[in-house]
């Protein structure tokens, strides 16, 4: 069986594969375009990768291909599932691979925010020790918490806050449309932390958003499209709310490339921590995420899939 890795995804994944199955085919750097990706995945059965989206195209022009490893949680960004589903394709993921990470980045953002750590900083930056924001901050402790989404960030975000002392209520698409407007409403920190579908985009909408208290904190680590992003720069320019975390946008650049005005404009405000969609990326979530892809695709050999993503 001929098994392709067409890009470096991890070290640790190919060091696995060197000590292991040095009959696997692993390439060190990303296909340029499509027509790369499928010359380097010409006879494969199974294969990894990441910076092309795979659909019907490539699933044509790679007959053989049955099965893909991709080294996310949300494969449905990598591949067009609906092709797969058609060309007899199984996709895997890594399902929480990177839950510590970014409950770990979600909590810190949070308490950045609250304390004012952006407005502090741009003051520092700029040459002044200002006093102005004493006793303007908050604290996360005493509070109650409203996290949007219940899978395995949004469990990791509550056990971790589990020994400090807050209130925390879980709401996710499922959750009776009344009680996501309470919680939003009453929370002083509201975590968003669940994926992007029919049901939740949009689901912090200009209402939501409106009805959240002055001195709320939002962040959100789930993908930008759940939230009306108009609506919360609007209410974060406006100092309606408290201030961000965000390490999502609705319209993300490829790595590299410049800032459009819909994230650069969130960057400029003082009251918005924002980081590059990195909050999974650690030392240990990338040798978990190389360890789970080998896994992945030694489940293939053997005749029985692993993690199948639906």
């Amino acid at each position: 069986m001929k098994i392709v890795i067409a890009e470096h995804v991890t070290s640790s994944l190919q060091k696995l594969v060197k000590e292991n199955c040095p009959d696997w085919i692993v390439h060190d750097s990303s296909p340029k375009d499509k027509k790369e990706l499928i010359e380097r995945l010409n006879g494969a059965v199974a294969a990894s990768s990441y910076s092309i989206k795979y659909d019907a195209e490539i699933f044509r022009a790679c007959p053989k291909l049955k099965f893909l490893a991709i080294p996310a949680v949300g494969a449905n960004f990598f591949v067009n599932m609906e092709d797969a589903k058609t060309h007899g394709v199984t996709v895997m993921n890594c399902p929480g691979y990177n839950s510590e990470a970014v409950a770990e980045m979600a909590i810190g953002s949070a308490i950045a925010v609250s304390r004012k750590v952006p407005l502090l900083q741009k003051d520092l930056r700029s040459g002044v020790w200002d006093e102005s924001s004493r006793g303007q901050s908050l604290l996360l402790s005493g509070k109650k918490i409203g996290i949007i989404g219940h899978g395995n960030v949004g469990k990791n975000i509550a056990s971790k806050l589990s020994t400090w002392n807050v209130e925390i209520e879980f709401v996710d698409s499922s959750t009776n449309s009344d009680e996501i407007d309470r919680i939003i409403r009453e929370s002083d920190s509201i975590f968003v932390c669940c994926p992007l579908n029919e049901d939740t985009k949009n689901l912090i909408n200009k209402k939501r958003i409106n009805s959240m208290k002055s001195t709320a904190v939002v962040v959100n680590v789930g993908r930008g499209a759940v939230i009306d992003e108009d609506a919360l720069y609007r209410a974060l320019k406006d100092k309606k709310i408290h201030g961000a975390g965000i390490d999502v946008f609705n319209d993300e650049p490829e790595y590299g490339e410049s800032l459009p005005e819909s994230i650069a404009r969130f960057i400029a405000l003082d009251n918005v921590y924002a980081t590059p969609h990195l909050a999974g990326s650690s030392l240990e979530s990338s040798h978990t995420l190389g360890l789970m892809i080998y896994e992945n695709l030694k489940s293939v050999s053997s005749g029985s899939p692993i993690n199948v993503y639906s």
